[in-house]
Formats: structure tokens, sequence, C-alpha cells
């Protein structure tokens, strides 16, 4: 386990005042795309790894997307996603994307930004996604960006004040979808209606095998922390934020609040081979009803993986996980008769942005998705110096990462 004194990130690095955050210029954003509600929604990338070609593809299959841009640091991923993306757009029968806009370099969001598009997806590495979100409604795009939405506090601020820039202006999107799947919604809907009566205590895991390591043998230091920037701290956020902030969510969520303070540790004991992120975290996290939730993970597994909330109330226990049949039992028992509780979550999310942007009803997630970053961010900052930490100690930090990287 890292101890306080190796921790990369001390206590009095956010125990200190933050000064109070710059305001964002607003800027008259552009008609929605077309004055036909079936015209198709003109699409750029930015961030072209597999995430990002995976959300860019979705959009495709579910809806007339056409994605027309991408912008990224390395030419390869760049090709690889045209590549890939013109297949899917081929089956659909609508057009290659133009060489020509394929935008390389660390400021390639700019060219994208101020090119010919009515939205973009945001899955740059999540150090950058406040830069990126900012440039975006500045430009008046609707955006879709990934979780987490940063991984410091300073980057959270930044996303809550560009989003109250958005507010009524463009939609964004924050990729927390478990929220858009019928079965924890259903589930949801429960908890909230009192059915397991006073939440006590709970459960939040997740435990998950290692990721696969993208460093090249010939690449600079510089470009292989920003190809493996999941295993770096400052581009990623660690495993709490980067990945775990998925179940952390659906806490928030169920609990309907962000916590009001936390209690973690955990370090590096099984995945020591790459980066400097941890390979597990354990603790707790106080809800301001009394509730504490318990919490775990890992990204070094074989052989086992369990993402899972499990809420214990005076009236009944609800317990669902990615797989399984959720179920509530206690007073009021009730089963989701499904296995697969993600099946059309992202689907499901993906229609719902295009649909508040065909009717003008913006949707405006920067807020939801800063709370359950920053805490995930709450729950990292306790781990790293082995101390209770509050919400309110957090938020009047001035941590702020700086990867400096130019490539």
């Amino acid at each position: 386990m890292t101890s306080k004194k190796t921790s990369p990130f001390s206590r009095r690095s956010f125990v200190k005042s933050a000064a109070a955050g710059a305001g964002l210029a607003i800027v008259k954003p552009e008609t929605v795309f077309g004055s036909n509600a079936n015209s198709a929604l003109q699409l750029g990338l930015i961030g072209c790894g597999g995430r990002g070609t995976h959300d860019a593809g979705q959009f495709i299959r579910t809806t007339n997307t056409q994605v027309v841009a991408l912008a990224d640091s390395f030419q390869d991923r760049l090709e690889r996603s045209k590549n890939e993306l013109d297949d899917r757009m081929k089956e659909k029968g609508r057009p290659s994307i133009d060489p020509g806009r394929l935008y390389k370099g660390m400021d390639a969001y700019k060219n994208l930004l101020a090119s010919e598009v009515d939205a973009v997806i945001i899955t740059s590495p999540p150090y950058y996604h406040p830069l990126h979100m900012e440039a975006a409604v500045e430009a008046g795009k609707h955006v879709y960006m990934e979780k987490p939405v940063s991984t410091d506090v300073f980057g959270a601020k930044r996303v809550i004040e560009a989003g109250k820039k958005a507010e009524g202006k463009v939609s964004v999107s924050v990729g927390f979808q478990i929220r858009y799947s019928e079965s924890y919604q259903q589930i949801a809907k429960r908890i909230h209606q009192g059915d397991i009566g006073e939440i006590v205590s709970g459960m939040v895991n997740y435990h998950a095998g290692r990721l696969g390591n993208r460093s090249r043998p010939e690449a600079s230091e510089v470009e292989n922390r920003l190809r493996n920037w999941v295993f770096d701290i400052e581009l990623s956020g660690d495993i709490i934020v980067e990945q775990n902030c998925h179940v952390i969510d659906v806490a928030n969520w169920f609990l309907q609040s962000h916590p009001v303070k936390a209690y973690c540790t955990g370090g590096r004991k099984a995945r020591t081979d790459v980066g400097n992120c941890w390979d597990h975290f354990i603790g707790a996290f106080s809800y301001p009803n009394g509730a504490i939730m318990d919490f775990s993970s890992s990204q070094f597994l074989k052989g086992w993986s369990d993402c899972r909330n499990r809420l214990f109330g005076t009236k009944g226990c609800a317990d669902i996980a990615y797989s399984g049949k959720p179920r509530i039992t206690g007073d009021n028992a009730f089963t989701v008769e499904t296995e697969g509780n993600l099946t059309g979550s992202e689907e499901n999310k993906i229609s719902a942005f295009l649909e508040s942007i065909h009717s003008g009803k913006f949707q405006n997630q920067a807020l939801q998705g800063a709370e359950s970053t920053l805490t995930s961010i709450l729950g990292r900052i306790a781990a790293y110096n082995e101390c209770e930490v509050t919400w309110d100690e957090m938020m009047k930090s001035d941590q702020k990462f700086d990867v400096k990287i130019n490539i």
C-alpha cells in the first residue's frame, strides 16, 4: 500500500482554499442541425481510441448520424477510427469521412470545432475533458462526453461552470449510461418510492480484470504516457475515478445525493509493471441521511469479477449488478426477470441525447456528471492520504493536475 510519505498528492495539496473560477464567455450557438427534425446530425469525434470509436459507431448504428470529422493526437488512431467508422456508415448507405477532416495534434480539437459539426463526442483522456467541453460549449456544439468529467477538483469545477453556460443553449450528456438501463431504472424507482424503507447501509463494488498495456517499444516516454493514459493518475484519475465511477454514480442516484465524507485506503500490489495507478481501493462513503456505503474495487483479477450496488434498508434489501436478476427482498419483494442489466442502456442514452436536440429541450448533465466524478475524487483523496476527508474540504481545495504533455 502506498504510504502517506510516498503518496503522489499530499493532503496539503488539497486543503488550501481555491481561488474563484474564471467565467466563460457566452457564445450564441448555431441553430439545431437543419430545420428538418429528421436531418442527419453532423458529428465530430475528439479522441479516437477504442471507446471513442465505439461511441461514434453506436451513434451510426442506432441513429441517422453522419460522422464527418475526427481529432486525435496520433495519425494511426485517426486512420484506424476512420476505417472502422467508414465501414459502419457504408453498411447504412452513408458517405465516408473526408480524409481532409482528420485533424491531428494536441490542438486538433480546435480545428474540428471550427468545422461544420453540430455535436461532438469527447472521448479524449479524462484530464482533457474540461478543456474540450468548454471549447465545445463556446463553439455552440452539443456535447456527448464520456465519464469521468475530469481527473481533479479544479477540472470538475470547470465542467460545472461550462454546464451553466450551456443551460438552455446546447445539450450536454455525460456518459453514465447505467442510468438509462431499464433494469436499474426499475430498482431505482422502487428504492425512491420507499420499498426498502430508510436506507441504512450498502455495498458498492467494482472488481475487474486488468486492462491492456498499449505502450510501444519504439515510442517516447511522453508518447507512451498519452497512449497508455488509463494507467496514469493525472490523465485518468486512477481506477476509482476512471472506472469505478460507474457504480459510484449509481450509489449517488439511488441515494439521491452525494456523500458528505469518505474514508478509504488501497494501493499497488498485484499490478506494478505499468503506470502509477493503484490496483485496489477499499473504504466507506457517508451520505447526508446517515447511510454508509462500503466501497471496494480492484483492476487485476483473473477468473472473477463483480460490479454491484446493494442497499440495506429498514424494510428490505435492493441488489443489482451488471449481470444476474436484480432483486428486492423483504417486505416488498420484487425481481426483474432479466440477466443482462446493461442491455440497451447505451442505445437509450444516445436516443435521449438526440431527442433532446431535435425537440429543443436540451439535456444538461454537467452537474450530475461532475458530482459523481467528484465523489470518486473524494474517495481517491481520502485513500491517498489515509484519512477522513469531507466533501466541503475537497470543494475548498485547489487540487489541480498539470500533465505537461506536448507532442
